[in-house]
C-alpha cells in the first residue's frame, strides 16, 4: 500500500460502468452534472477530460473508467454524465462517474487488501463487499495519493491557500453585482500618465519623423508618414484639456479613432494594456487641477500607479481637431482608390528564446504572464497548467519548450488563442511589436507549410514560410500558426484552419 492508509470509515460508493469504486466520504464534496463543454488539457492522456467552472472554481476532471482501463473509448463524453467533486490535500478535482450509489460504513475486518491489483494500475489497494438490496458487489477503494502520483493528473488549488482565482466576493462590487471589467492602454506624455480606453486604440507605431503642420491649430503637431500616407499627430494633453501648449518630441504615436476619425496621439512611452473596474474610478473634485479636463477620473494600478482615464465620448470635442483628421483621412481614401485593391496584413513579433512571428488575426489577446494559475502537477512537454481569465479557462503552454529552447528565464507575456470552444495561452519571453504591411490583397503566397508527414510533432506542422507584397516592398516571413498549433495540441488528428494565412491567399503553395 501507499502512504494513504486504507482503514475503517465511511465511504461513498461510485458506479463506473460495470464496476464500483469507493472514496472516503470526507473527501467527497458534492456531485454535479458534467458539462458537455470542457476546456481540454493539451497533450493530456485520454482519461484527462479537461476542466470546467463550478461557482467560479476550476475543476479538472478525470475519467475513472478510462484511467482504470474499464473503458477503451476516446473523445468527448455524452451529456448526462455525473462528476464527483473531490477535495483532497488542499486540492479540488472531479471524477467522472456513471452513478452515486450509497454511503456506507466499513469495518477494518471487512477491508480486503489487494496484492495483485486486477485493474493493472496501483490505484486500488483494497476492496470490500457492498450489499445493495439482494445484490452483493465488490467495491474497490481508490488510493488518492497514488492517483496524484500519475503523470498528467492535475487538481485545482484550494481557494483558502491560493489566490489563483478571485472569490465571488472579490468579483462583485460593493452592491453585490458582478464587476464590469474594462481595458485601457496606459501611456506617458511629458511626465503625465494617461489611460486610453481600449475601444479607441487601433495600433502603436514609432514616431521617427514629424513634418510641421500646414495649419496652425492648437495641439496639432504635424504629420507623420505611416504606410505611404500622412497621419495627423496631436498632443493628447491639449486634446484632453490638460495643457495649453505641447513640447512633446518624437518617440511613439498611438493611432486612435475619435468620433469615427483616425488620428495619432504623441506619447513619450507606452506602459501597458491593463484591466480596470469602472466602479473603482475616482472622479475628480471640482477644485482639482484637472477638473476641466475631458477625463473620466483617476485610475490606480497596483504596479503602475495613478493615471488619468480619458473619457472617450468627451475627448477631442473641438471641431478643428476632427476637421483636420477628416481632411487627411479623405486624402488617404483618394490615394487608395487608384490602382489595385490593398489590404492590411498584421503580424505580431515576439521572443521565445528566439524571434518568431504570428498573424495578429490568430491571437485573441496578449496578456502579462499571471503570477497565479492552477499548475499542472506533472507538466508534459510544456503544459504548465490552467488559468481562469475573463470567465473562461485557458490552458497554459510554454511555447519555448515546444520549440526545444527551454530556459530558466520566467515568461513575461502570454499569447491567447481562441480555438473553437476552448482557449490556449502560449507563454513567451516578450511580445515585441506589431508589424503592419499594406500590400495588394492577392500578394500573399505560401512557400512552405511545414512538415506534414504522419507523426510529425504539432510544432513542426504549424510552421509556414510566406511572401507578402510586391516589388521593393516584398517581404518574406517565417511564421508560426498558433491557431493550428492550439488545435493540434488538443487533438493531433483534428482538421485545422490558419486564419489569414489560409484564407487570404488563393494562390497554391509552391
Amino acid at each position: 500500500m501507499t502512504k494513504y492508509a486504507i482503514h475503517a470509515g465511511t465511504y461513498g460508493v461510485l458506479g463506473i460502468g460495470q464496476s464500483n469504486v469507493a472514496l472516503p466520504v470526507s473527501a467527497l464534496r458534492e456531485v454535479a452534472d458534467l458539462p458537455h463543454r470542457l476546456t481540454p488539457a493539451p497533450m493530456a492522456p485520454v482519461w484527462s477530460l479537461g476542466a470546467f467552472m463550478l461557482r467560479e472554481e476550476m475543476i479538472p476532471v478525470i475519467d475513472l473508467a478510462r484511467l482504470l482501463r474499464l473503458d477503451d473509448s476516446t473523445g468527448a463524453r455524452s451529456e448526462g454524465d455525473r462528476v464527483a467533486v473531490v477535495q483532497w490535500r488542499s486540492g479540488v478535482f472531479g471524477l467522472r462517474v456513471d452513478d452515486i450509489y450509497s454511503i456506507t460504513s466499513v469495518a477494518d475486518d471487512h477491508l480486503q487488501p489487494l496484492e495483485n491489483n486486477p485493474t493493472g494500475v496501483n490505484l486500488t489497494p483494497a476492496a470490500f463487499n457492498f450489499h445493495q438490496g439482494d445484490e452483493e458487489r465488490l467495491v474497490y477503494v481508490l488510493d488518492l495519493d497514488a492517483l496524484f502520483a500519475l503523470e498528467g493528473v492535475t487538481r485545482s488549488t484550494n481557494a483558502t491557500e491560493s489566490h489563483a482565482l478571485e472569490t465571488p466576493q472579490e468579483m462583485a462590487s460593493s452592491d453585490g453585482r458582478p464587476r464590469e471589467r474594462h481595458r485601457a492602454l496606459m501611456i506617458e506624455c511629458l511626465g503625465v500618465t494617461l489611460s486610453l480606453p481600449s475601444t479607441m486604440v487601433r495600433e502603436i507605431q514609432p514616431l521617427e519623423r514629424l513634418d510641421p503642420p500646414v495649419i496652425e491649430v492648437e495641439g496639432f503637431m504635424g504629420t507623420a508618414p505611416l504606410r505611404d500616407s500622412d497621419m495627423p499627430v496631436f498632443c493628447p494633453l491639449i486634446l484632453a484639456r490638460l495643457d495649453r501648449k505641447c513640447t512633446a518630441r518624437v518617440g511613439l504615436m498611438v493611432i486612435v479613432t475619435v468620433r469615427g476619425q483616425l488620428m495619432a496621439l504623441a506619447a513619450t512611452r507606452v506602459l501597458r494594456m491593463v484591466d480596470y473596474d469602472q466602479a473603482e474610478i475616482m472622479p475628480l473634485a471640482d477644485n482639482h487641477a484637472c477638473a476641466d479636463a475631458t477625463v473620466a477620473g483617476m485610475m490606480t494600478h497596483p504596479e503602475l500607479g495613478e493615471s488619468l482615464l480619458l473619457d472617450g465620448e468627451r475627448f477631442a470635442t473641438d471641431q478643428d481637431f476632427l476637421t483636420i483628421a477628416a481632411m487627411y483621412a479623405g486624402k488617404q481614401d483618394e490615394d487608395n482608390t487608384q490602382g489595385e485593391i490593398y489590404r492590411r496584413f498584421a503580424f505580431v513579433h515576439y521572443d521565445a528564446f528566439g524571434q518568431y512571428v504570428t498573424p495578429l488575426e490568430q491571437l485573441d489577446e496578449v496578456i502579462a504572464m499571471p503570477e497565479n494559475f492552477t499548475p499542472s502537477t506533472n507538466p508534459r512537454e510544456g503544459w504548465e497548467g490552467t488559468l481562469f481569465h475573463r470567465d473562461d479557462a485557458v490552458s497554459l503552454i510554454d511555447l519555448r519548450r515546444l520549440l526545444k529552447t527551454p530556459h530558466d528565464t520566467p515568461a513575461t507575456d502570454v499569447l491567447i488563442v481562441a480555438c473553437g470552444d476552448y482557449r490556449v495561452g502560449f507563454m513567451i519571453d516578450n511580445a515585441r511589436h506589431i508589424e503592419y504591411l499594406d500590400a495588394p490583397a492577392n500578394s500573399l503566397i505560401i512557400r512552405w507549410r511545414g512538415e506534414q508527414e504522419s507523426g510529425t510533432p504539432p510544432i513542426e506542422q504549424c510552421k509556414r514560410l510566406i511572401v507578402v507584397g510586391t516589388g521593393a516592398n516584398k517581404k518574406i516571413l517565417s511564421v508560426l500558426c498558433l491557431e493550428t498549433l492550439a488545435a493540434l495540441l488538443v487533438d493531433v488528428n483534428t482538421p485545422y484552419h490558419c486564419a489569414m494565412i489560409d484564407a487570404a491567399s488563393s494562390v497554391p503553395s509552391v
